[in-house]
């Protein structure tokens, strides 16, 4: 079923108004030429103008169809045709069921007025849809699977390593390093970066491995920065040697203060972790503006939390499981493992209990 919007023309082409029409001189009266008057159908479908296509003086293409002349000589073109159709092929015939429509309107356009054109637009009905609940939340907020933004890390990872490349730049001591984005919640201690040594191999080179939570790069950029030269500090101390943690790499001592203070992070004490909690300094971020700027365009997305499925079960012998950055994975008992570090002769990382 379609419905009709009947639209006359009020100017036909190559043609003045009436009132902008010049005055035409009387001694030499002229007859001005009437132009033809076409008839213009939009809107169509396939099957209308396929239908259309074969009638003389019928102009058309994918949705449009003009006929040369009156709509009253158009009706008369279309119903002859479909007079022939269904004389030979019966009223069924695909012809002529859509050419129905396209008959109908032509025989109810009234041709009045003096305008040379008429435009008929025919438009196809709309279906009705029905109401859904409306979700709360933007449109970016109600990404589904089949429904996601396009988004790869490539741009974020870009912009990590050239901040760390700014670091090394202004403290050339900082060697360089894999910086990867992961998870910050997989274990007990959540964790917004870490410091590796000689995570990676290069060749006949060891590299050391920068992680940056995905977690927290829902922060804003200077703490995301922050957290850089909060690694940078352990990698410094990897650098000269000097042991800057201690209770599984979770007690951050006065010499990592010190460390960061020289790449220009504020720390306070906590008492269960010590010194790692870092600010940036003003002068630090006006140090590295330009980064903190590029840094910024990166953080346009950041990593869920892990879902936790209820506590793990206890151990009810007295080991416990404790597992390096390899991993490698070895149980010792509680006091044992309160006497001081066991560190992994692979990776060179205290081993840390999993609970």
């Amino acid at each position: 079923m379609v419905t009709t919007d009947l639209a006359p023309v009020v100017h036909a082409p190559d043609r003045l108004d009436l009132i902008d029409t010049p005055a035409i001189s009387a001694s030499a009266p002229v007859v001005a030429a009437k132009p033809a008057t076409t008839t213009k159908l939009t809107g169509l479908t396939n099957h209308n103008t396929a239908a259309l296509a074969g009638i003389t003086g019928w102009t058309v293409t994918k949705t449009t169809a003009v006929y040369n002349g009156t709509p009253t000589a158009a009706h008369k073109a279309v119903q002859a045709h479909m007079d022939t159709v269904r004389a030979a092929e019966g009223g069924r015939a695909q012809c002529y069921t859509s050419l129905i429509a396209v008959r109908n309107k032509l025989k109810e356009l009234s041709t009045g007025g003096s305008h040379p054109a008429v435009s008929v637009t025919i438009k196809r009905a709309k279906k009705a849809t029905a109401s859904k609940t409306t979700r709360t939340g933007s449109p970016k907020a109600r990404l589904t699977r089949k429904r996601q933004d396009e988004y790869t890390t490539a741009e974020l990872v870009s912009a990590l390593e050239t901040a760390w490349t700014a670091i090394r730049t202004n403290h050339s001591e900082i060697p360089a390093v894999v910086v990867i984005v992961g998870s910050g919640t997989a274990s007990k201690q959540a964790k917004y970066g870490h410091f590796a040594a000689a995570r990676w191999q290069h060749g006949e080179q060891a590299l050391a491995e920068v992680l940056i939570s995905g977690e927290g790069l829902k922060r804003p950029v200077e703490e995301v920065f922050t957290t850089l030269l909060h690694e940078a500090a352990h990698a410094l101390a990897n650098v000269r040697e000097i042991k800057d943690t201690s209770r599984q790499g979770r007690w951050h001592n006065q010499k990592f203060a010190a460390l960061a203070s020289e790449l220009g992070l504020d720390t306070t004490k906590d008492d269960r972790i010590g010194w790692s909690p870092c600010t940036l300094r003003t002068e630090t971020a006006t140090t590295y503006k330009s980064v903190l700027a590029e840094l910024k365009k990166a953080l346009i997305a950041y990593r869920h939390p892990e879902m936790t499925g209820g506590q793990a079960k206890k151990n009810n012998n007295n080991a416990i499981a404790c597992a390096c950055q390899c991993p490698r994975r070895i149980r010792v008992a509680k006091q044992v493992l309160e006497e001081g570090e066991i560190t992994c002769g692979n990776c060179e990382s205290a081993f840390e209990p999993d609970e």
